[in-house]
């Protein structure tokens, strides 16, 4: 078969449309190739009825209906194990917790009667020292864990010094770390919290997705939300951990 000169313009043209639209479908596959979703990331799931999660047995934490992913949850019992066998009792205080759970928290800070007169953005900050903006949240990731209190003062006591010398230790042999260390080291975002402890091997991709997929447009639907750009959340809070 032979072609006539003009036909040559015209198969480069529709050759090079299809190679647009294969380029532009591979790309949307890369886009796409995520591990979790908006919603997961956002914490806009409900741990009790999602197959990625599990319950955490009542023996390790100080009330029933506690949830944590399946990988984090079984990592932690081995924690908890290996704690017992140095006859130290690690107590979850608090695990997974979906956005409607920390829009209530944040919405009772925000309505407190010592806020008024405030300025948003003060508030907002004072807020944000040890509690965590709907959606921004790494306790939505059923990653992460509070352990035995929620005060420093407890790890300065001689039980809670034990937990913590055993929790700096073993912790990181099993994938857990303290992420919100002393931020001495220039570290931005929420104050030194002893007690919370994340599973890195997963938090840590769904960190990098979460940078990937989420702006500050998905941070919505609670009070003060109108300030989350001038904060800079995401910058100083979501990626304000230990590294």
């Amino acid at each position: 078969m032979t072609f006539k000169k003009e036909q040559y313009p015209r198969m480069t043209l529709v050759m090079l449309c299809l190679f647009s639209i294969l380029l532009i479908s591979f790309s949307s596959l890369i886009r796409n190739n995520n591990s979790y979703t908006k919603d997961e990331l956002l914490g806009k799931i409900n741990p009790a009825s999602d197959p990625n999660f599990s319950e955490i047995p009542s023996k390790c934490c100080i009330r029933s209906g506690m949830y944590l992913r399946i990988e984090v949850l079984d990592a932690f019992l081995e924690l908890y194990k290996n704690a017992e066998d140095e006859n130290i009792k690690l107590v979850v205080i608090s695990a997974t917790r979906p956005f409607h759970h920390q829009k209530s928290i944040w919405d009772k800070k925000w309505e407190r009667s010592q806020y008024m007169g405030w300025q948003d953005f003060e508030k907002a900050r004072d807020i944000l020292k040890y509690s965590s903006m709907p959606g921004t949240s790494r306790h939505h990731w059923g990653t992460d864990l509070d352990l035995n209190a929620l005060e420093n003062s407890y790890f300065e006591t001689k039980e809670g010094n034990n937990v913590y010398d055993f929790l700096e230790r073993c912790g990181g042999e099993l994938g857990f770390a303290q992420v919100y260390t002393s931020k001495s080291n220039g570290r931005t975002g929420y104050e030194e919290e002893k007690w919370h402890w994340s599973y890195m091997p997963v938090s840590s991709v769904m960190l990098e997705e979460y940078n990937e997929l989420i702006t500050t447009k998905d941070i919505d639907g609670f009070n003060g939300s109108a300030i989350v750009d001038s904060i800079q959340i995401i910058a100083n809070f979501v990626n304000g951990i230990t590294k």
